[in-house]
Parts: C-alpha cells; structure tokens; sequence
C-alpha cells in the first residue's frame, strides 16, 4: 500500500542495479543543497533575538517599534533575494545547464554567508549580505528537484524528489540546534552570532563539492543535441549497458518528450505564453488556482511563525535564551519528521485535496487556541502567569498547539501547491507558470516575513495568530469549492474539469474509479507499445 509498497514492487520489476548508490548519491547532493533555506531561516531566527547581537548592531537602543521594525526586514531581506534568484536561474539552466547553474548559485550563496558572517556590526553590511546569499537560496529552490526529477528511475521519482523538501527541513533543524550549542557555551560574545552563521559554509562546501561528483542532466544533454554523452551519463545512473531495452526505452521517452515540448512551445515568446496562460478560460483558471494556492501557503503564517519562533516562544512563557532555541529545535524535528511522515504514508492514502483540507481545519484550531491564549493573558505579567495554575496550563498548551502547527501546515499547504502546480498546466505554458508560481511564492514569503514583527507589535500579538487564523478560514472556503483532487487523472480530464466555473468543482473534486483505472491502462497499454516502437 502506499508510496513504500510501490517503491519495493518497482524496484522487483526493474533491472538489477538499476537502483544503484550512484543514483542515490547524486540525488543526496542535489537535495542536500535544500539545506540553504532551512539553515537560514532557524539561524537569523535565533540570533536576532540575542542581546549580544542586538548591542553589536546597535538595535539595544532602539525603542520597541524600531526594533520591530529592523528585525522585519533582516529576517526578511534573504527572501526577497530569492525573487531574483528564482527567476534569474531559469533562463541560466537551459543555456550551462543544472550542474553549472547550481555550482554559481552555490558560491553566491557561500558570499553572502561570509558577508554575515564577517559583518563587524554594519547593518548596512548585514542588509546586503542577507540579500546575495538570498539569490543563492531562491536558486536552490528551483535547480535541485528540476534536476533528481530527470535523473531518477521514474518508478521512485517522487520518492527521490521527496528528499530535496526534507533537506529543508533538515536546514531548520541545524539552524535552531546548532544556535542552541553555540549559546551554551559562548553566550555573550560575538562567536553566539558568527560561528552559527558561518557554519552554513560547511554544507554548502560539501554540495558544492559534490557537484564534480555528479553527471549533466541526460535530459538537459538530449536538449542541446549532445545526444551520446546524454547516454553515457544515463548509463552510469542506471548501471546498465548503454544498449540495454530499458535504457533505449528511456531515452526514447526523453526524446518524445522533448519533441512535444519544442512543438508545444516553438517560437513562443513571453507575450504569446502570457497570452496563452490568461485569453483560454481554462487556462485562466488553472492560474488562477495556483496563485490562490502560493498565496494562501504563505499568508497562513506558517514560515513567519518559523523565522520568529523564539520570539514567539517567549511570548508564551519559555524564558532564557538556551530554553527559547530548544523550543525551536524541538518545533524544526516536528516540521521535518511530519514533512517525511505526510509525504511517505499520509498522501497516498487520504489524497490531495482530503489532506489539504485536514491541513487547514488544525492549522486554524491551532491559530485560534495560540491567539486567544494571548489575548487572554495579554493583561498578565509573567509572574502572575507562572503563579496560576491554570494560565500556565493554558500557556502549556498553546506551546503544544504551535507543534501541532507545524505538522497541520506540513499536511497541507506547504508541500500541496508544488504537487498541484507540476500537475494542473499544459506543456506549453508548464515552465512558463511554475517559473511564475516561484516568483510568488517568494515574494508572498518576503511580504509575510517582513510584516510579521510589525504584525505581532500592532495587534498586541494575539491578533497576529487571530489575521493568520481568518486567512487559513478563507482558505478552506476557496478549497472546497476550487480545489480538485488530481490523483489519478490525465491532462485531458483536467482540461474538462477547468472549463467549468471555479466554485463548482466541488461537485467533480474527485475522480471516480472508471476514470482512474482508464488513465491506468492506457498508461499500461502505451509502455509496451513504446518499447516496441524502440525495439523496431
């Protein structure tokens, strides 16, 4: 059952070797790099909010509002960056391809780490250095999946592409708990702030080492017309002979594909796929969707509540520095282990759209047990809240609520707009939108985290959770009546689906079981004849 009971049959039917530790490794590297984002969002969380760092940079003297404001835009100023990295890349891969793209994403990221870190209190300097290492993150957002979806067997595809989204994760982890060592043990100087900084150079040497160690992309190969080395390089990720039926197979798959792809797009510029994207209904819509979807992932407050973790911790009654970044670690594991759990056991049994919608019920319980505690409380010193009995429970329990959080929004709208965005376009204007979609998705996350400090300082901080809660209840309206399910349908029954009105689709959410065993076997049907096709 499942993703793992798939994963074990392929790997039965297939060739031996052909899931092999090199393909494995590559996908490592390339996902590894995923670390970028995470590591950066738990390391300027924790260290904005330390004294030493504050009276360094000169934010000790700032009064509330200030400070507030200051912190908005450091936390945020990375992803802003992201924008341009994002869609700077895009052009870049298809001209040097991924290895190349990803290496120059690396070394601008590994700049901007070392401007952090080195920064001798400049904010100006800090402002900047946040900035270029933003670019090499948005980068790496884009680069690593597009390149393990080429590479890896297409029967553990998802499952190697997987890694890349828990890698993120994995770089929160290490930002929170490796700020929460370097507290203990050098609290009050500047090592607390630039060692866990520069520490991000570490894996990033190590991807970015391991990129040498990598093949081109064969897809990317057959692209540009190197179409030999294209299947030297399939051939040793597949270990198998470069004459192998199996082998011959993919590569004939990779030129159909590709030949679709050129007939699709032509000679299309950015005005004709603009054109393409918002005249047909169809189309419009299918945008439509995937901007409502970026949207409301990011302005659910989820990634802000991460990038302000320790503050909010403190807000709810975990004191001391050391307390606040092990909160945070222990928030990091949660999203990472409810990321992995979700994507291996949950998703393939409940769907899309079902674990959408559970994501977004808990995440708005969740908002409004954290804001009303808050505003309960929002009259009471900590130490009257620590001699009630009942407020500290209430406190307790909204510090278990921000858990329960983490794992609502990694159920739901963290991994589901990418799923339904590789899913829902045409292949003309596939690339076209998604690129698109990216560019959102940053510049929604660049508008939640910077307004966050202002946010939490204007509405008493009760009314933050209270905004996040409204935005998550909208979002469950426009789902249920917007979103549909897009398991087990073809590109042609979504076509049919989007030219119906938006708030119908509810009533053909999902697919019935004849339309799902129908794209079956005509996926079965055409393996066959393709290798055929081959063979002859």
């Amino acid at each position: 059952m499942g993703l793992i009971a798939d994963t074990k049959q392929a790997i039965r039917d297939s060739p031996k070797g052909m899931f092999n530790w090199y393909v494995m490794m590559c996908t490592c590297i390339f996902a590894f790099s995923g670390v970028s984002k995470g590591f950066d969002e738990g390391n300027i969380a924790s260290i904005v909010v330390q004294s030493h760092f504050k009276k360094v940079f000169g934010l000790s003297k700032e009064s509330d509002e200030q400070y507030a404001n200051t912190k908005g835009w450091l936390v945020s100023i990375a992803t802003a960056g992201a924008v341009f990295g994002c869609l700077g890349c895009l052009p870049l891969t298809d001209k040097i391809g991924r290895r190349w793209t990803l290496l120059i994403a690396t070394v601008i990221y590994m700049a901007g780490v070392l401007g952090q870190g080195l920064n001798g209190g400049s904010l100006s300097g800090m402002y900047a250095s946040r900035f270029i290492a933003g670019i090499g993150i948005g980068a790496t957002t884009v680069i690593p999946p597009m390149y393990i979806t080429e590479i890896a067997p297409k029967s553990i595809r998802g499952l190697l592409t997987l890694q890349y989204a828990a890698c993120q994760q994995l770089g929160v982890v290490f930002g929170f708990f490796i700020n929460y060592g370097v507290t203990k043990s050098y609290a009050g100087t500047n090592t607390q702030w630039m060692l866990p900084t520069l520490l991000q150079l570490l894996p990033a040497s190590i991807w970015g080492l391991g990129i040498f160690l990598c093949p081109e992309s064969p897809r990317w190969l057959l692209y540009i017309g190197q179409r030999e080395r294209a299947m030297a390089n399939l051939a040793k990720l597949r270990h198998l002979p470069i004459d192998h039926p199996v082998l011959l197979a993919e590569i004939a798959g990779m030129d159909a594909r590709i030949l679709h792809e050129t007939e699709a797009v032509g000679n299309s510029g950015l005005w004709d796929l603009l054109r393409e994207t918002l005249v047909p209904v169809e189309n419009r819509r299918r945008f439509f969707l995937i901007f409502m979807a970026t949207l409301f992932s990011q302005w659910s407050g989820a990634n802000a509540i991460t990038q302000y973790s320790p503050t909010i911790f403190g807000y709810l009654g975990i004191s001391g520095d050391e307390s606040k970044f092990l909160a945070t670690g222990i928030y990091a594991i949660v999203k990472f282990v409810s990321t992995l759990g979700f994507a291996l056991f949950v998703v393939d049994f409940i769907g899309r759209r079902r674990s959408l919608l559970t994501g977004i019920c808990l995440q708005i319980i969740t908002l409004a047990y954290v804001g009303g505690y808050l505003g309960g409380t929002s009259n009471m010193t900590a130490r009257q809240i620590a001699n009630s009995q009942d407020a500290t429970r209430a406190s307790t329990g909204a510090i278990v609520a921000i858990y329960f959080h983490a794992v609502a929004w990694s159920i739901g709208w963290f991994s589901i707009p990418y799923l339904i965005g590789s899913e829902i376009f045409p292949t003309k204007i596939r690339s076209f939108n998604m690129s698109i979609a990216m560019g959102f998705h940053w510049a929604f996350y660049f508008g939640c985290s910077r307004a966050m400090p202002s946010l939490l300082a204007a509405t008493h901080k009760w009314g933050a959770f209270v905004f996040f809660g409204c935005i998550c209840l909208i979002s469950l309206i426009y789902v249920y009546f917007a979103m549909p399910d897009t398991t087990g349908r073809s590109l042609e029954a979504l076509d049919g689906l989007f030219q119906r009105p938006w708030y119908t689709m509810r009533k053909v959410a999902y697919a019935e079981k004849d339309e799902i065993q129908i794209e079956q076997l005509g996926k079965r049907e055409i393996a066959p004849r393709a290798e055929h096709c081959e063979e002859a």
